[in-house]
């Protein structure tokens, strides 16, 4: 079978990409062992809790979170990746919001410094690798700080929530509005992840 020209740079640019979200993943458990001492799990679809076995068995208890229209997902399911600099007047604003709403809720936060230095909310960081850089912008987005995204955990799939500082009550409106987006993809799982908010 003869493969034409642009199926080979199909089939190269999803190698690339594979090799850039493994490089990714990498770096998230990396920093994920950093601040807990212990080496965080795979993040490999394949090897993660729902593709597998039950959470609860894991030691992943799920996390509920209600969004604005009912619904429940569970917050293990994502992290919110922000892109912050220690110099940044903005981040300096924005980060204790969200380091306070990560308390709150249990939503992980995974922060990645573009001059690869931390601030006193978020000391531990993952420098911004080109990389990393790519993956996240690629979509033309101005490289600009605070940015943050959601990214589910399980499929790697992510979602642009906000740039600049923001308040509490607009980032959860942010947070809301992409969590319900994100649940409409999944006509399936729609209506599981309601039910199994409440048990």
């Amino acid at each position: 079978m003869r493969m034409t020209v642009l199926q080979i740079a199909m089939l190269r640019v999803a190698m690339l990409s594979a090799c850039l979200q493994a490089g990714t993943l990498d770096d998230i458990r990396a920093l994920e062992a950093r601040k807990t001492g212990h080496i965080a799990p795979a993040m490999d679809p394949t090897t993660l809790p729902g593709a597998t076995t039950d959470r609860t068995a894991q030691g992943a208890t799920p996390v509920w979170y209600t969004l604005s229209d009912g619904r429940k997902v569970n917050l293990r399911d994502w992290k919110v990746v922000l892109f912050m600099q220690s110099t940044c007047q903005y981040c300096r604003q924005f980060a204790p919001v969200l380091k306070t709403f990560s308390q709150q809720t249990g939503l992980d936060v995974f922060p990645v410094s573009l001059d690869g230095k931390g601030d006193a909310e978020f000391p531990d960081v993952l420098p911004a690798t080109p990389d990393v850089m790519v993956e996240y912008f690629q979509s033309g987005l101005p490289v600009a700080t605070p940015t943050t995204f959601l990214t589910n955990v399980n499929t790697m799939e992510t979602w642009p929530l906000l740039q600049g500082a923001a308040g509490s009550g607009e980032f959860r409106n942010r947070l809301d509005d992409v969590l319900r987006m994100a649940q409409d993809r999944q006509p399936g799982k729609k209506r599981l992840a309601h039910f199994q908010g409440q048990r």
